[in-house]
């Protein structure tokens, strides 16, 4: 019976360390080198992934605004879900960016989302009321985001008709804050 215990323990050992050094095949270290990744190493910045997000959640909104014509409660909802569904992962957090300027620009840019979303109601209900709470507080407000995040770091889309979007809601940004100083 011992020997039996004994060949069996035997057994799961070397199994046990040839799959252990199985795991390291394929970098050609040995257990004992094996380096943990850090963040630096395996992940984009919040910085870098939330200007991709931006990026994705705009020209996914874009391509829904195409295809509507007149504007209502359910579809304006529709189309800041589509960004949301991107960017409500940063909401609230602003000072996780290595870039904090990116930060409360990418917290002006989902606040003024969300806002937009709880007023849009007003679409159905009245719709002159909504387009004039809508320009004085969420385009303002977003596009100023969109002027600021801009300035920072370059945004660039492939679609020349994206990028002209864009390069608007950039011009309407920097005329508000222009106006704000």
């Amino acid at each position: 019976m011992k020997k039996l215990f004994t060949l069996l323990l035997s057994c799961m050992v070397v199994f046990g360390l040839s799959a252990c050094t199985n795991n390291n095949k394929d970098t050609g270290q040995s257990n004992s080198t094996t380096q943990t990744d850090t963040p630096t190493q395996t992940e984009e910045s919040i910085d870098e992934a939330f200007y991709k997000d931006f990026k994705t959640a705009l020209e996914e909104r874009w391509k829904i605004e195409e295809n509507d014509a007149e504007l209502t409660t359910e579809l304006y909802t529709h189309y800041v879900d589509t960004e949301l569904k991107y960017l409500s992962k940063y909401e609230h957090k602003e000072d996780s960016f290595n870039n904090h300027e990116i930060g409360d620009a990418a917290e002006d840019y989902v606040e003024a989302l969300v806002e937009g979303k709880q007023m849009a109601y007003l679409i159905d209900k009245d719709y002159t009321k909504w387009h004039q709470e809508y320009e004085d507080e969420v385009f303002e407000e977003s596009t100023e985001a969109v002027y600021k995040l801009n300035t920072i770091k370059k945004v660039t889309f492939e679609n020349e008709e994206n990028q002209k979007k864009f390069d608007r809601l950039v011009k309407y940004g920097e005329e508000y804050s222009k106006r704000d100083d």
